[in-house]
Formats: structure tokens, C-alpha cells, sequence
């Protein structure tokens, strides 16, 4: 297979990896410019001053999205944060299975499956959250934790593909091993009890969704890659 590009943008660096390897590109020839999100769509005006001991997951319920290790770790957090609860929305075909796993672990008193939520119903609910958890096995990027960041919701997630590459050495989230539940329950538990902490990171959030992930700076990167390809083949010609 033979393939020539001066420049290709990917939105990862996984995907940079991929795509140098497969076409064997050089690697100056692949550009990383990440996906955006309109941050004035979670942006709440009515974001409640002190959040409550609430934890907001979503997104198809698949296995491999890893809502069961959320609710392994309920287990755990029940016995260390008063009044902890947690809403896991979505639909998936491992939703039953996940229903049965809540039931045996005792859980069903804390978690909630609502389903689908719409927009509006999901924006307001994560304005209300202590934090947003997203427990995936492996996520390629993860534009649910941009929405989460734009919400200003405190962020965790499992340190695994995409969302290890968008929160690792940011201070914007914090992240835990994948399929762990005892260390998800130990980071919860930090955000939960610790207010500066979670205030540092929606702090630092904010600051990267408008830096890097806003479609007005991601637009940017894009331009710039147009001109510097228009610049080099001006020269070559």
C-alpha cells in the first residue's frame, strides 16, 4: 500500500504512532491537533457553589467502558464518604449485565442507571457532581472528558489510551490504574474530601479546554498547519 501526504493531522498521539507506522511517514509529516468542544455548550451559570458528594459517569454501557469497576469501587467509598451516590447515564447492551453486577456488590442504594438523559438533563447533573468519573478499559480519546473539563466538574480517569494523553502532566484531572477499582476509590475519595484539590483542577481545566481544546484554538492549529504547508511548497517551487 503506498501513500503520500506532506502533511497529515491526526487526533492523537496513538493515532500519530498508527498512522506513521503503517504509511511510513516521517514523523515531521503527521500533525497532533486534538478534537475540540464548544465549552459555552457546559459552561453552567447555575453551577451550584458547593458540589455534593456525587459522582456522574456516561456514555454506552458497553464492558469496555468500565462502569463495573465504578461499581466495584461504590463498595469501598460507601464505608469512607458520607452520602456518597453516584449516576452512571447511558444505554448499551451490557446494561442488564451491569444492573446484576450493582445488585451483587449491595450497591443498588447508591448507584442510579437513569438511561439516556437528554442535554440539558445531563449538563445540569454534572454541574451538580463532586466529580465525573470516566472508568474505561481503553478509550482511543474520549470527548466525554473534554465535556466533563468544559462543565467544570472535577475529572478521574482510568490512565489508559486517549484520556492518559489528555489529563496525564495537565493538573486538570487525576487519573487511576484501569480495571482498579480499590485505586478509584482512593482518588475519589481525595476529590471528594478535598475542596482546594478540586478547585485546583477545575481551575487548571478551564485553562486547557480554552488553550488547547476550544474550537477557536483548535481552528488555530489547523490554520497554521495550511500555512506552513503552503509555505513550504511555495519555496520548493
Amino acid at each position: 500500500l503506498s501513500f503520500r501526504a506532506e502533511r497529515l493531522i491526526a487526533s492523537t498521539r496513538v493515532m500519530v504512532d498508527r498512522l506513521v507506522t503503517v504509511f511510513e511517514l516521517a514523523p515531521d509529516q503527521v500533525i497532533r491537533i486534538p478534537t475540540g468542544i464548544d465549552p459555552q455548550l457546559w459552561d453552567g451559570h447555575d453551577r451550584p457553589a458547593d458540589r455534593g458528594p456525587l459522582i456522574v459517569s456516561w456514555g454506552r454501557v458497553q464492558y469496555e467502558k468500565g462502569f463495573q469497576v465504578l461499581a466495584r469501587a461504590m463498595t469501598t467509598l460507601r464505608a469512607r464518604v458520607p452520602h456518597v451516590s453516584c449516576v452512571i447515564a447511558g444505554r448499551g447492551s451490557y446494561l442488564p449485565e451491569l444492573q446484576t453486577q450493582i445488585d451483587v456488590e449491595g450497591v443498588s442504594d447508591l448507584i442510579a442507571l437513569p438511561g439516556f438523559l437528554g442535554d440539558d438533563e445531563l449538563r445540569s447533573l454534572v454541574h451538580r457532581a463532586g466529580c465525573v468519573v470516566i472508568p474505561s478499559l481503553y478509550e482511543p480519546f474520549g470527548v466525554v472528558a473534554l465535556e466533563a473539563l468544559a462543565a467544570g466538574a472535577p475529572l478521574i480517569v482510568a490512565r489508559t489510551g486517549g484520556l492518559a494523553e489528555l489529563i496525564v502532566d495537565t493538573d486538570a484531572g487525576l487519573t487511576f490504574e484501569p480495571g482498579n477499582p480499590d485505586d478509584l476509590a482512593r482518588v475519589v475519595e481525595m476529590v471528594l474530601s478535598d475542596s482546594a484539590l478540586a478547585q485546583r483542577l477545575t481551575t487548571n481545566a478551564r485553562h486547557l479546554i480554552q488553550t488547547m481544546y476550544a474550537w477557536d484554538a483548535v481552528a488555530s492549529s489547523i490554520v497554521d498547519v495550511y500555512a506552513e504547508a503552503i509555505s513550504s511548497r511555495s519555496v520548493a517551487t
